[in-house]
């Protein structure tokens, strides 16, 4: 009998070691990688030869303010954000106001130059921008 009762606590054991470690401590076969299918093309709705979504197209044009501009207005969003505009000049007082609260470098004593410049090109008569068609980003 005790001959049974060893075996029985050795088989528990093997048992045990299994149940903690799984198949894998009992051989040590290296286990076949997954491979991933390919993605398939997708369909598309849009013209491929379209410029991704983000794409900048624009600059601002020549101009006494063009340099304040671009350093007030290119470091957060492309010339293509004020380039679309068509305010008035009251409307651009308040833009480059609320712009410099949020971090443009501006500074205020070159805000109306600005202002001006932007009136200028970007006014209520804008005619220097079209809309741009776009293809999805990653696409």
């Amino acid at each position: 009998m005790r001959g049974g009762r060893a075996a029985l606590a050795v088989a528990v054991a093997a048992g045990l070691v299994f149940a903690l470690t799984g198949p894998a401590s009992l051989a040590a076969a290296p286990k076949k990688k997954k491979r991933k299918p390919a993605p398939r093309e997708q369909p598309v709705n849009f013209d491929k030869n379209l410029p991704v979504l983000g794409t900048k197209l624009a600059a601002f044009p020549p101009g006494p303010a063009k340099k304040l501009a671009d350093d007030a207005c290119l470091g957060c969003h492309s010339a293509d954000m004020v380039v679309q505009q068509h305010l008035t000049e009251k409307q651009w007082v308040a833009e480059v106001v609320k712009m410099s609260g949020w971090g443009a470098a501006v500074p205020e004593e070159k805000r109306n130059d600005l202002v001006a410049y932007f009136v200028q090109n970007f006014g209520p008569d804008n005619t220097n921008w079209k809309p741009v068609v776009a293809r999805p980003v990653g696409r």
